[in-house]
This record gives C-alpha cells, structure tokens and sequence, in this order.
C-alpha cells in the first residue's frame, strides 16, 4: 500500500515538514523558498515511482489507476514549476510566507485526494481541504483591502457551491443507499423508483465542480479572486488547481453519460455559454490577471465541450489538454511575475515594448498566447483539435462549430498583448527584465509548448497506451 499512496505520503510528508517550518520565527523566505522546490520535486519523482500502480482501496472508495496516478504527476510537475516560478512573494506579508508554502502543499494533497476519489465522501473531504487552502491564500495580500473582499466573495460563493453539492449527495444516497461511484452506477443500469432523484442529484454536484473550474454561471469568483491575489497564487489558480476540477469532473462525466444522455446535453450547453462569456467578456479587460481570469473561464468550456466527446477519444483529449493547459498558463503568469516585480499589478500598458526589453520574455509570451488561441502549429492548436474532433465523433457537429468560432475570437484580445509587447514604445520609467535562473525553466516551458504542437504523437501515444477508457470504467 505505501508505494500505492507515495504521492499522497510525499505530499502528507512535504505538508508536515512545511507546518514544522511555519512554528519557527527564524526561517527566512530564500529557505522556506528553496525547502518548498525540493520537496515539491521529492513529490514529483514519487509520483512518477507510482504511476503503474493501481487499485481499489478504504472500502471501495479510494480508485488508484493510471487516469488519477498521470494526473497526480501533472500535478506535481504543476507544484514544483509554481514554486520555482512563482517567487519572490513580494505581496505576501513576510512574516506569512511560511504560511503560504504550508497551504500549497496542503492544496496539493487535497488535488491528488480529489484524482483518486471513488466516494461522494472523500470527494467532500477533498474539496473542503482544496478549497480553505485556496481561500486563504487569495487572502493573503493584505495590502490590498481588494484582496480581502475577494476572499470573503470566494469563501461565500465557494461554501454556497459545497452546500450544493453535499444536498446533491444526499439526493444520490437516498437513491442508491450508498456514497461509492460504483453503487451510483448500478443504480445508472438498473430501473429503481428512486432513480428521479438521480438526476437532480448529480446536476448539484455538477454545480459543486463547475464552480472549481470557473465555469459560467458559477464563475463570479475569479476575475476579482485572480486580480487582487498576490500573482503566484493567481498563477496557482490558473494553473494546477484546475487540475483537480479537470480530474474529478471527466471521471464523473465519463461514468454516467452512457446512461443518462440529457447529463451530457446540458454539459455541452453549459460548455458553449462558458467559452462564450469568458471570451466576450475579456475583450473589456485593462487588467492584465483579470484578462486572464475570463481567459481561464473560456478554457474550461472547451475542456467541458471535450468531456462529452467519443468514448475513447474523449480521455486522451482532455488530459492531453490539461497538460497543456498547464504550460501555457505557467509561461504566461511567469511573464506577469516578472512585470509586477518593479511595480503594481500588470495592465495591458505594462507590456509596452516587451521585445526590447526582455527578447525571451517576449517569444515566450508569444508561443504561450497563440498556444492559448489554438493558432498552428502548437500545442493549443493539437489539443483543441483532439477536443473538437472528439465531441465531432461523439455528434455533437453544432457545439463544436461555435466552439471553433470561440477560438477565432479570442485570439483577437490576445493580439492586444503581442501588439503591445512587440510594436508598443517602451515606457520611460520602465527598467530591463532579467529573470535569472527562472529563464531556464520559462524556455524550456516554451519549447515543450512548441515542440509538442509540432510531434503531438510523443504525448498522444503514450496516453493511448495507459488505456484511460478502461482505467474511468466503474
């Protein structure tokens, strides 16, 4: 059983180390810093130990297989590049520093409890740690009174949002008297008089992870958590939390679609509004992170349109996305980082003449934001295309015409920052960007966006390989 749960032990070990750090006064920040990169990368290498390990453990309620272990290495590949890119926390209150590397590990614990979660139970379990670790850490900037209400809007709307999803579970034990995915599926192929309340049910806890990904309408959060937070939690946010959302909401789908079709209408549906406000909506941003913020908010409702795609087709495409979700978010808040570090929050201004100022930053921020759009040959372009040709193959023709007209569109407010970044005058109280030993991690970043647009087969068959389809199956 340890080499089963390593990931989760290292990240347990890794959250204890980091709690221990938090009691002394006399840990500075560049140690704290550096003690949270190597156990972030301790964390990584044993996931990866665990990634062929599989099973059905703590009463059935606990699903080890290679969908949740490649997840589990997703996400702590995310925790580490956050702490090697998301430093210094130059607006997190010093003596809070320690705090805020004790609650990414705890938010890291949480995401792979989440992976791997076969019971509503550990599923609640999981979103509470997830989601108090995330409050307060969008909390934590308290030079800004901003940051503050953007925290108490996030505990209320997120507390609304878990209230739902517990009432939904109760809707589900009621139907099928038991909280395993496995009983809610037997229920699924059978004909029981309590299988009205199914739906209902499953629709609430939908909404629970709806909100975890941003999506519209439980989306009022993030534009105002992602503006006032410090930028490494914005980054966070963007980047590896989302994972846990992704994880959790694709196995759920994938279990009860072949059984209840109108569930995944309203996905779809649910999906194009998403993409659609998120993209109209940041048209009108001046707020660099808030642009971003909708950003994220029309990714989640392509990934969503991908999760009610072809069966077989559909786990490739969604997690071949996530990943690369993940890099294009981390080489765009790496580039904000770097901006905020001589003054305030980032707005489209701020990237004037970032060519002339940093040449690195600026084809890094180019790669990652037409990658973002779906603009060929990357590998935004590769993993829309999965998505899109999926759900094509699942019939869902007309979601995935407006889907690719969102594309087109938002790469329009994109442009706004290649523009500025490479045709705009350098401000006259700008200084020169040098980011120092993160470059490294922001180059490589940026050719594994490229390079896996342009041999997207490396990854595709890999994933093939670890057969997901079998691995959802109940």
């Amino acid at each position: 059983m340890m080499l089963q749960l390593l990931p989760e032990f290292a990240a347990l070990g890794a959250l204890l180390i980091l709690f221990f750090v938090t009691l002394g006064n006399n840990v500075s920040d560049r140690a704290a810093r550096w003690i949270t990169l190597a156990l972030s990368g301790f964390v990584l290498v044993a996931a990866i130990a665990a990634q062929d390990q599989s099973g059905l453990m703590f009463a059935n309620s606990y699903k080890l297989d290679t969908y949740s272990q490649f997840f589990k290495i997703l996400m702590a590949f995310g925790l580490m590049a956050n702490a090697l890119l998301g430093w210094p926390l130059r607006s997190v209150p010093t003596a809070q520093r320690s705090e805020y590397y004790f609650l990414f590990f705890a938010a890291g614990l949480a995401m792979m409890l989440l992976a791997s979660a076969f019971s509503f139970l550990v599923l609640y379990v999981a979103m509470e740690l997830l989601s108090y670790s995330l409050y307060t850490m969008v909390g934590m900037r308290r030079a800004r009174t901003e940051s503050i209400e953007s925290s108490v809007k996030y505990i209320i709307i997120g507390a609304t949002a878990s209230a739902i999803g517990l009432f939904g579970v109760s809707y589900i034990y009621g139907a099928t008297g038991s909280l395993n995915f496995g009983a809610l599926i037997d229920s699924l192929k059978g004909t029981t008089t309590h299988s009205a309340l199914l739906m209902p049910g499953l629709v609430m806890v939908l909404s629970s992870f709806l909100f975890k990904l941003a999506a519209f309408p439980f989306h009022a959060w993030a534009p105002d958590a992602y503006e006032t937070a410090s930028s490494p939690v914005a980054m966070f946010l963007a980047s590896v939390s989302k994972l846990a959302g992704i994880a959790f909401l694709f196995r759920l789908v994938y279990m009860v679609k072949p059984y209840m079709p109108e569930f995944e209408t309203v996905i779809g549906i649910l999906a194009l509004i998403t993409m659609t406000f998120g993209n109209l909506v940041a048209f009108r941003q001046t707020s660099v992170k808030r642009l971003f913020a909708y950003s994220s908010i029309a990714q989640a409702g392509y990934l969503m349109l991908g999760m009610i795609g072809f069966g077989d087709s559909a786990p490739v495409a969604v997690v071949f996305y996530s990943a690369i979700y993940l890099l294009m978010n981390l080489v765009v808040f790496a580039v904000v980082l770097e901006l905020e570090r001589y003054g305030e929050d980032p707005t489209l201004a701020s990237f004037q003449g970032l060519y002339k100022r940093n040449a690195l930053m600026a084809m890094a921020l180019l790669v990652a934001l037409f990658s973002l759009a779906g603009v060929p040959p990357l590998a935004g372009f590769f993993g829309k295309w999965l998505l899109f040709s999926s759900a094509a193959q699942g019939g869902h023709i007309w979601f995935v015409a407006f889907a690719i007209l969102n594309s087109v569109l938002s790469l329009y407010y994109y442009l706004f920052l290649v523009k500025a970044a490479y045709f705009g005058d350098v401000p006259k109280e700008a200084v020169s960007l040098d980011k120092g030993g993160s470059r490294i991690a922001i180059l490589v970043t940026t050719i594994a966006i490229a390079l896996l647009g342009l041999y997207p087969r490396v990854l595709t068959e890999y994933l093939t390989g670890l057969n997901f389809p079998r691995s959802l199956l109940p």
